[in-house]
């Protein structure tokens, strides 16, 4: 007999019950494993599930009970790569699985196992076949029955699942790539009989045992340790025949982008096409991901992150879920340092593959040696894709009745007339999947939100949300009577349709009581987003709606800033880190043709850096280098709109527009005359300050003009606390005295700010109490709810410590004295209420505060002073030969990454294949590959999209060849694909 052992390196459920039988493409699969839940509760139990059509559970067995089928709770598996992997060390074992069809004579086992136990021998899984033949997987070799000689199958390349001392790698790399994909090859003669031979039976999870009938054994526990495997199994493919590499490598291909797992070569879509060649990635060949869509074989992977997370957060670790509290109806966690996707509710086209990898660079940042501002992460990634993404903003994405929707960018703004009911609707959805998410005011009237059948007007399936913040359930057009929420008031609040499925999220946790089933026969029905709201004297106002499913909306990407070294990217999380695309993907980032991505509020709580609706491959050209950035000062575009002319006099209303990029909420601005008719040099012409993204100087003349606008220093904190003000941040410092100022930007939240004494740490002695649009005095502990000034943003409160005095301030005004006998050192606290918190431009004594200790979702920033400079000309409507618009500046390199010669050891490889063109037939080609062994090689040849245009079997022993042609002149790849790896060649055909 003989074997080889090979490594290489939220779905809807109802599709896992479909009779698909082609894992990757590969046909006839005879058994194919998959952790599934047992009903619908994503955080119930699981089982071990036969989906190729036989519907084969998995056994264990207790004296207790005696045969059971084995299942296991959520809270003992993993979610690996957002997709569910039993233990199969914990509980009764070993356990088993008898195959009906496949009597494991001879076949292909093509599994998933992460490994969290790395130093010790463990058994992985036994195969007994119907003849009575047997072998025992470990996580180091095969063993045999009797006396042959276990095959050490990591002896040579140390592929395998264990790490020892004559491993050419540390253990901490080896952590790194612990999960891996394994291929087992096992070759007898098969029985020949009419009927065929009697089924084969797998068992994993213990160890072995002489007395259990489903070894077919024995085995020589001298010759390996017979421990029982600590790791996870998410899926396994058996096939009850030798898959050709070809075949092989699209299997492994499939189950490697399903579960982040790098492999040491190209992948393979299920149609063969190339979507990742090793080859062309080169040094970007390190921690390769994808999201894939593939029908025909069950496949829909539209989020991931990699399986191979640096020390110390071991992926294959239990500790270390892919979703946040291992909750699988959450966002991703914490322990992914990257995760990308597409937008929820945004589907995935059927045949799309879009992959990155990264170069291996560090994590540090260095400074722009072209402006000192910037600061750039050296790990850059490659993005590959065999489909551009495009998208519209400008497209409609709601129509309805009684409200008003102002789009920004990817994001609507939509507002209720007041004591008028109305709803707004999306276009119909695309394969029936569409989100709905926002931030649920404080104050609000009743309002539904979820999906509507299309051509009705009220939303038939999703949550009503009451005036109290209480959320209901409706079900077919009907509001439940039990609360799901009592207080959703200030949460994030979103709604997924998916599958026939909606879940509703609150600030990102969700729960099965959280669901809504679509009945069956309205799964394939056409839905519309819908949100709809009762008429009220307070209506309806929901800022930053974002809604997908409808339109394309991209890309989201989740940095976590928490693991970049010493936080670094955490101070810089809300308003000035973005994602750098390079469109050529040559991995360099120029000021004229580099993309910015603005990163989105950050997820405090899961220590996430946000970006949304990013677009890749815009250009067409199939590949983007990216890294992230953050830039520690101003940046702004400036439009400038001319004079009109009347009469032949060109009028007084020019104007200039200055739109934010980056910088912090407050600014002050100031426009001076270089040169304009009747205006002395350097005269003012207009001063002051804004707050906000976007700010109009008007009423300007014909002329040139200095612009500058400044960013203010001070703290920039950011709190999304309770009712019960467990949340808060205070300064590390104590004071005897001092001033403290901070300007106001919002009026929708609680939050109280102050002096706490040290003899009282945890009480606010003295200062204010703002709820909403009202800031009352907080006295000697205790909030005056007759005392206190009415603010807006851009206001500013202040204290003044001095002496026994506490003096409140508004907008530079005294409003309040009062004595405090016992405030003798003090330190400075906010404490966080209900809704999202913002206060900016925060000083003690003129300065920011350098140090604050904090507790829950509480973000601050410390940006710097910092101002650009524009030279403005306004233009002359009756003379349009006049310069019109800003002084452009010179285009720069913002950051560059020089890779050295990269030597991966595929040279050597590659010359192993030669390819030859036959005279006077230039579309005929002879292929050759002489690697000095014997076995099986999959020729495939690819167009430079990555098209599959010719794949065969090679012919010979120690040498093999092939004759293939192609359908035109091009440039075309061509792979050998073998056990041992593949060999790559590119040619021309003329």
């Amino acid at each position: 007999m003989k074997k080889s052992l090979l490594f290489s390196g939220l779905c809807g459920l109802s599709a896992l019950f479909l009779l698909a039988r082609s894992p990757g493409g590969v046909e006839g699969v005879d058994a194919w494993f998959k952790t599934v839940p047992v009903g619908s509760n994503l955080q119930g139990t699981y089982q071990w599930l036969d989906v190729a059509g036989d519907s084969t559970v998995q056994y264990a067995q207790n004296r207790a009970v005696g045969t059971y089928v084995f299942t296991q709770s959520r809270n003992l598996l993993k979610s690996l790569n957002f997709n569910p992997a039993i233990d199969f060390s914990k509980g009764d074992s070993p356990k088993w699985s008898d195959l009906r069809r496949s009597p494991l004579t001879q076949g292909t086992i093509i599994g998933v196992f992460a490994p969290y136990s790395f130093t010790g021998e463990s058994v992985i899984y036994g195969v007994a076949s119907g003849d009575g033949g047997g072998s025992l997987v470990t996580n180091d070799q095969i063993v045999r029955p009797g006396s042959i000689e276990p095959l050490d199958y990591g002896d040579t390349s140390g592929e395998d699942l264990r790490h020892t001392g004559q491993d050419s790698i540390p253990l901490d790399i080896f952590k790194e790539h612990a999960t891996k994909v394994l291929t087992y090859y096992r070759a007898a003669n098969p029985n020949t009989s009419v009927w065929g031979g009697p089924g084969g039976t797998i068992t994993i999870g213990g160890t072995y045992n002489t007395s259990n009938e489903h070894f077919n054994g024995p085995f020589d526990v001298s010759n390996f340790g017979n421990n029982a495997f600590e790791g996870y199994s998410p899926e396994l493919l058996v096939y009850n025949r030798i898959l050709t590499p070809g075949e092989r490598r699209k299997a492994e291909s499939y189950l490697a982008m399903k579960y982040g797992v790098t492999l040491n070569d190209s992948y393979l879509d299920g149609d063969g096409n190339l979507v990742w060649d090793r080859d062309e990635a080169g040094v970007y060949h390190n921690r390769v991901t994808a999201v894939s869509r593939n029908n025909a074989g069950d496949f829909n992977q539209p989020v991931s992150a990699t399986s191979y997370e640096e020390a110390p957060l071991y992926t294959s670790l239990p500790e270390n879920d892919s979703f946040h509290k291992s909750n699988s109806y959450g966002f991703p966690s914490e322990a992914h340092l990257l995760v990308m996707g597409r937008e929820y509710g945004n589907p995935l086209p059927d045949k799309l593959s879009l992959f990155w990898g990264d170069d291996g660079g560090s994590l540090e940042t260095y400074t722009s040696p072209n402006d000192t501002l910037w600061h750039i992460m050296n790990r850059t990634w490659l993005v590959r894709t065999n489909l551009p993404t495009a998208a519209d903003t400008t497209a409609t994405r709601w129509t309805g009745s009684g409200m008003t929707v102002t789009p920004d960018g990817f994001l609507d703004v939509i507002s209720q007339a007041e004591n008028t009911p109305a709803y707004v609707m999306t276009p119909d959805l695309i394969a029936g999947m569409g989100l709905i998410e926002f931030s649920c005011p404080s104050s609000h009237p009743t309002f539904d939100v979820g999906f509507a059948k299309t051509g009705e007007n009220g939303c038939s399936y999703g949550f009503r949300i009451g005036t109290d913040g209480s959320i209901k359930a409706i079900k077919g057009g009907e509001a439940g009577t039990t609360n799901l929420i009592t207080d959703a008031g200030g949460s994030d609040v979103s709604v997924l349709l998916s599958d026939g499925v909606v879940y509703l999220r609150i600030d990102g946790e969700g729960s099965e009581s959280y669901t809504i089933n679509l009945p069956e026969e309205l799964k394939s029905s056409v839905f519309r987003g819908i949100i709809s709201s009762e008429a009220s004297s307070t209506p309806l106002l929901l800022t930053g709606v974002r809604s997908n499913g409808a339109t394309e909306t991209g890309y989201f990407a989740e940095l976590a800033h928490n693991l970049t070294p010493e936080k670094e990217f955490y101070h810089y999380s809300r308003n000035r880190t973005v994602m750098l695309i390079d469109p050529t993907g040559e991995g360099t980032f120029d000021s004229d043709n580099t993309v910015m991505v603005r990163c989105t509020p950050p997820d405090v709580s899961r220590g996430k850096t946000m970006f949304h609706n990013i677009l890749w491959d815009a250009d067409g050209s199939g590949s983007d280098v990216f890294t992230f950035a953050y830039f520690d000062g101003i940046s702004a575009d400036v439009d400038v709109t001319p004079t009109t002319c009347l009469d032949g006099v060109p009028q007084k209303d020019g104007y200039v527009d200055i739109g934010i990029n980056i910088g912090t909420p407050i600014y002050k601005y100031a426009l001076t005359v270089d040169s304009v008719v009747g205006m002395n040099k350097d005269d003012v012409v207009a001063s002051g300050s804004f707050m906000g993204a976007t700010h109009r100087i008007d009423n300007l003349a014909t002329g040139k003009y200095t612009l500058t606008v400044t960013q203010g220093g001070g703290n920039d904190i950011h709190g999304k606390g309770n009712l019960l003000y467990t949340t808060y941040s205070h300064t590390d410092r104590r004071f005897t005295g001092g001033d403290v100022e901070w300007t106001v930007t919002e009026t929708g939240s609680w939050y109280r700010i102050g002096a706490e004494p040290s003899v009282a740490e945890d009480i606010t002695q003295w200062g204010y109490d703002v709820r909403n649009d009202k800031a009352y005095f907080i006295i000697d502990g205790y909030t005056s709810l007759t005392q206190g000034v009415s603010i807006k943003p851009g206001d500013t409160l202040g204290m003044k410590i001095s002496g026994i005095y506490v003096r409140w301030y508004h907008n530079g005004e005294e409003v309040l004295k009062k004595s405090a006998w016992t405030l003798r050192l003090w330190r400075m606290c906010i404490k966080y209420g209900r809704g999202d918190t913002h206060i900016t431009g925060l000083t003690i004594n003129g300065v920011p505060v350098e140090d604050f200790e904090t507790n829950g979702n509480v973000q601050i920033e410390t940006p710097k002073t910092s101002t650009v400079t524009y030279t403005v000309y306004v233009g002359n409507g009756c003379d349009p030969t006049l310069p019109n618009g800003i002084e452009p500046k010179s285009p720069y390199v913002i950051g560059e990454i020089e890779h050295d010669n990269h030597d991966n050891g595929l040279d050597e490889l590659n010359e192993q294949l030669t390819v030859r063109s036959q005279d006077g037939m230039a579309n005929i080609f002879d292929a050759v590959l002489d690697r000095g062994k014997s076995g099986p090689a999959t020729l495939m040849v690819f167009d430079t999209s990555g098209k599959l245009v010719y794949q065969g079997e090679m012919e010979g022993d120690m040498v093999k060849t092939k004759q293939f042609s192609v359908p035109m002149q091009g440039v075309y790849i061509v792979k050998a694909i073998t056990a041992d790896g593949e060999h790559t060649k590119k040619i021309i055909a003329q």
